[in-house]
């Protein structure tokens, strides 16, 4: 199984090959009645595909689909499928993906009791789900490919492969250069799975308690109750079959060491069956790559003061020619290391272009951009080693490189010691000393009183030994030491003890009214003797508090209509009090945007995506079903930091209302009322 070039057209791969040597393209053509695209997938139907403007959020180059009628007259639908997609299913350069799909589907099952599934691609075995009406159902989604952009090989880890296909010995034959037809049931061939009476597995059975009894479906498989199973041979196949095997360059560099000429080195990639493939420019003759597998390479002379501007790339092979314009770059020589001794980041540099002398520039990791000199020696002192550096080159070139290291092995942390903060006690308490915040690889602690009424300490050789205050005003002064690694370290703590300490009252502030995603601050306040202050949040959409142990805490406000209520606890000698403060968002101008809402009743999938113009964590969109946002609840969905949203659901139990449209509203505030929502097949 491989992968083939990338197509220049729409930054997918131009097919995928299964064992069998099948290839399949990408296949986004509306007119095409065997694509499964129609003009109603496009944003704008009435005008021809491109790319990232006009095209759809998926396609396929492989989609088998089988159903069947459960005995309770419920569908059992299993879905194979080689897709291409978008990351934010919203057609972006650079977020294309390809996964394989496996997805079954059952309704109306027994709940809790288990079921097997077998299709072409392998045996499943599942325990129905209990879906809240009494009924049981198995919703099975594994999607394996590279789903974050890019990453086309990944798809070939997914079970979709070999690619089944109509089985040619079965009138009609698939239509020409089609593996099948979409809109017609037919039986397929190509299982590579065997069932255990020694057949292809190229079906779709369900066994299970009473699941046939009743069905139309019923098996009819010899050896098989056919009360407790259904099945079917019958197959929708989508997949055009590609007659070209493309072209790709992943690198085109020269070298130029005189000023009448130089090389460039051309790398190129397709199909791994022969393929005659040709280098053109300016300054040199055209040129044939030669390779095997795949892997194609020629190194061609130019002539003439600088190297070509551009170099065209063909597959002769192909019919038409597959085309691919590269602009060669320089190619660069590097080597990276860090020496923890001297703390020195050494990069030597060259380009492959002594001619015209590029300039080298290591990208920014840290310590801001610098450039190489002429030398092609730099020389950086730093406290780290970065992982890897890259460089660029005025003439093109690109170079990611890891930084070696050598050295001495850094030590560890020296012991510091923390005694804690100072506080204020009254008469007769028992007080404990804190030095748990001390670090490093502490060997041993060691507690001694410098000033004040002498005191016995309780276990003085841990980090938290105790005392009784005396009962008398005067300030302790302890010191704590602790050895180890680097050390030893002291730090000292001062006990105030005073007679008699009034309850503290505690004051979190009035109320207040702010902007949504605007920075607040808890201004809290206490009268008496305080030792420790707390802030927490009691109510609201949750927020991350700053220095919530302080009298003054610091929030970011949510992108919410929200009300948030905070409770500040100081605690002192003389005991505890709280007070609360309610922090209230006042209204924000938001404009919203719904670009696509459909519902598919073949699939019971809804389609609903649009924008929010603001942005920010927290950001929810309310779908109501209907004309107004009193109508059912569909979903809500979170706003991404592009300010995207998006609703897509497949065998939903919610469908459209009599109105035929939806109503949304945002947590901010803004509501769209009425949205068409287009229904289709």
């Amino acid at each position: 199984m491989t992968v083939g070039p990338i197509n220049a057209f729409d930054g997918f791969p131009v097919w995928y090959k299964d064992e069998n040597g099948l290839r399949l393209q990408l296949n986004v053509d509306p007119a095409d009645p065997f694509s499964g695209i129609t003009p109603a997938d496009l944003p704008n139907p009435t005008q021809p595909v491109s790319f990232p403007d006009n095209y759809p959020s998926e396609a396929f180059y492989f989609l088998t689909e089988a159903e069947m009628t459960t005995g309770s007259g419920e569908r059992a639908r299993l879905v194979l499928a080689l897709e291409a997609a978008f990351v934010n299913e919203v057609p972006r350069a650079g977020d294309q993906i390809v996964f394989g799909r496996v997805r079954i589907r059952v309704f109306g099952l027994q709940p809790n009791v288990e079921y097997t599934v077998t299709h072409p691609y392998g045996v499943d075995t599942f325990i129905a789900e209990p879906d809240g009406d009494g009924t049981g159902e198995i919703n099975f989604t594994e999607d394996i490919g590279g789903l974050n952009g890019g990453e086309f090989q990944l798809a070939l880890n997914s079970r979709v492969f070999p690619f089944v296909r109509w089985d040619p010995s079965v009138a009609p034959l698939a239509p020409q250069g089609y593996i099948g037809d979409p809109n017609v049931l037919h039986p397929i061939v190509g299982s590579l799975f065997t069932d255990p009476f020694g057949q292809p597995q190229n079906i779709f059975r369900i066994e299970g308690p009473g699941i046939g009894i009743g069905s139309p479906d019923r098996s009819t498989t010899p050896g098989l109750n056919p009360d407790n199973c259904i099945e079917t041979r019958l197959f929708t196949v989508l997949g055009k079959i590609s007659t070209i095997s493309g072209v790709d360059v992943p690198r085109a560099t020269y070298t130029q060491n005189e000023i009448s000429g130089g090389f460039v080195d051309v790398f190129a990639t397709s199909d791994d069956t022969a393929q005659n493939i040709s280098v053109s420019g300016s300054g040199f003759d055209t040129t044939l790559l030669q390779g095997m597998n795949g892997r194609y390479f020629a190194r061609v002379r130019f002539i003439g003061e600088n190297p070509p501007s551009s170099i065209t790339v063909t597959n002769l092979s192909d019919i038409p020619n597959s085309t691919k314009e590269v602009i060669p770059v320089d190619f660069i020589k590097a080597t990276a290391n860090y020496d923890t001794d001297s703390q020195a980041l050494t990069i030597v540099a060259t380009s492959s272009d002594s001619i015209g002398s590029p300039l080298l520039t290591v990208e920014d990791f840290g310590v801001g951009e610098f450039t190489i000199p002429a030398n092609g020696v730099s020389t950086t002192n730093i406290i780290f080693a970065p992982a890897g550096v890259t460089i660029n080159s005025t003439a093109g070139g690109k170079r990611s490189i890891p930084v070696s290291v050598t050295g001495a092995s850094d030590g560890p942390i020296p012991v510091s010691a923390n005694a804690g903060e100072d506080e204020t006690v009254v008469f007769g308490s028992t007080v404990i000393l804190n030095g748990t915040s001390s670090t490093g690889p502490i060997t041993s602690f060691s507690w001694t009183q410098l000033a004040g009424t002498p005191v016995s300490l309780l276990e003085a050789n841990t980090a938290t030994p105790s005392f009784l205050a005396p009962n008398s005003s005067s300030t302790l002064v302890f010191q704590l030491t602790v050895d180890g690694e680097g050390g030893p370290s002291s730090a000292t703590v001062s006990v105030t003890v005073i007679e008699f300490a009034p309850a503290p009252i505690a004051n979190a502030g009035p109320d207040q009214v702010v902007q949504q995603g605007a920075s607040v601050i808890l201004a809290g306040s206490s009268t008496g003797v305080v030792t420790t202050y707390q802030w927490e949040q009691t109510s609201g959409f949750p927020v991350q508090l700053t220095n919530a142990n302080t009298s003054t805490a610091t929030f970011t406000f949510p992108i919410q209509q929200e009300t948030l209520t905070f409770q500040l606890t100081v605690v002192g000698p003389g005991g505890t009090s709280s007070d609360t403060v309610q922090i209230t968002s006042g209204p924000v101008s938001e404009t919203l945007t719904v670009t696509r809402a459909e519902y598919r009743t073949r699939d019971a999938e809804w389609r609903i995506s649009g924008t929010s113009d603001v942005l920010g964590a927290g950001v929810l969109i309310s779908i109501y079903i209907g004309s107004t946002i009193n109508g059912p609840l569909l979903s809500q969905v979170p706003v991404d930091d592009l300010g995207e949203w998006k609703y897509r659901v497949e065998g939903s139990s919610q469908l459209p209302g009599v109105t035929r449209s939806i109503s949304i509203q945002s947590s901010v505030g803004g509501i769209l009322n009425n949205i068409p929502l287009n229904v289709r097949n």
